[in-house]
């Protein structure tokens, strides 16, 4: 295998497995590895009085419509649910729904298989340094935004 410079090597990663459903061992959904995308963004944004439309959209560097749509779709799925909004009553809010907790801890399991199996052959201080990078990497973009 060829050597890639940091930066391509990385966006490889994100490309490859962005394109992959994110739980259960399933094969490629786009649209179930939206719900879950969605899901997982409203449950890191929701907080008491749930996520915003728009905040689901900054998050995953999305238009508004595109996240109104998608967000849509888990509702009607069941994985989220909309709330007035504690600030603006005429503004609605989104939660994850206990089936959208169960659907994200479907894709956590996967996730975490998918981590193990893929260093399964690595020293296991090598693979918590990895981890450790890994956050590193990702505390380092929280930075950023």
């Amino acid at each position: 295998m060829s050597s890639v410079e940091p930066g391509m090597a990385l966006f490889r990663v994100v490309r490859y497995w962005s394109r992959r459903w994110t739980g259960a061992g399933q094969a490629v959904d786009a649209e179930r590895g939206r719900d879950v995308m969605v899901t997982e963004a409203v449950a890191g944004l929701q907080g008491d009085g749930g996520a915003t439309v728009n905040q689901v959209a900054d998050e995953l560097g999305i238009d508004q419509s595109g996240a109104s749509r998608f967000l849509a779709q888990a509702v009607e799925r069941g994985y989220l649910r909309k709330v007035p909004s504690p600030t603006d009553a005429r503004q609605r809010n989104l939660l994850v729904t206990a089936k959208g907790a169960k659907m994200l801890a479907a894709a956590h399991r996967w996730q975490e298989e998918v981590f193990a199996d893929l260093t399964a052959d690595w020293d296991t201080e090598d693979v918590q340094r990895f981890q450790d990078y890994l956050q590193r990497f990702l505390e380092a973009q929280q930075r950023r935004r």
